[in-house]
């Protein structure tokens, strides 16, 4: 066996610790990238599902309307019912990307409210004032909720530049 000096092996630890210590200092650097690109694309597919479910809520809304506009009125009951299912959920789910419009959200929860108690009176049908009063309720409450909406959506455009 040859016989190595003492230095050589101090020096090759010192080479291999050091190798070792930018490897791990690489590794973490790596790590800290990917933990944020998993927070930003986990954001992206929140604020995604916002829109997508804030555009469902936006269609039940606007055949709210036109089942109101074409008197089918035990149709636009169900959708009624339905839209008063979701925009709890929804303003819930998604209070974090909404600010302001949260509140908007709870008003127009008590403006279907409002609505789904016009449509179950009978008179709304036989009455042409009640029936255009119902049926302005129905356009505004989809023109709010659209704007909501829009608003969503242009802050998920603004943020993803």
């Amino acid at each position: 066996m040859i016989p190595i000096p003492r230095d050589w092996f101090d020096y090759t630890n010192f080479g291999v610790g050091l190798v070792g210590l930018v490897f791990t200092l690489w590794a973490v650097r790596q790590a800290t990238g990917a933990k944020q690109a998993a927070k930003e694309t986990r954001e992206a597919i929140w604020q995604r599902e916002a829109s997508d479910s804030f555009s469902d809520l936006l269609h039940i809304a606007e055949s709210i309307s036109e089942l109101v506009q074409f008197e089918r009125q035990p149709e636009a009951a169900v959708r009624v019912r339905d839209i008063l299912a979701r925009i709890p959920k929804d303003r819930a789910r998604f209070e974090r990307y909404l600010g302001s419009d949260s509140a908007k959200l709870l008003a127009l929860e008590s403006r279907y409210q409002e609505l789904a108690r016009k449509l179950a009176e009978p008179a709304v049908w036989d009455d042409s004032d009640a029936r255009r009063v119902a049926t302005d309720a129905a356009l505004g409450a989809s023109r709010d909720l659209s704007e909501i909406c829009g608003r969503l959506l242009k802050r998920q455009d603004e943020e993803g530049r």
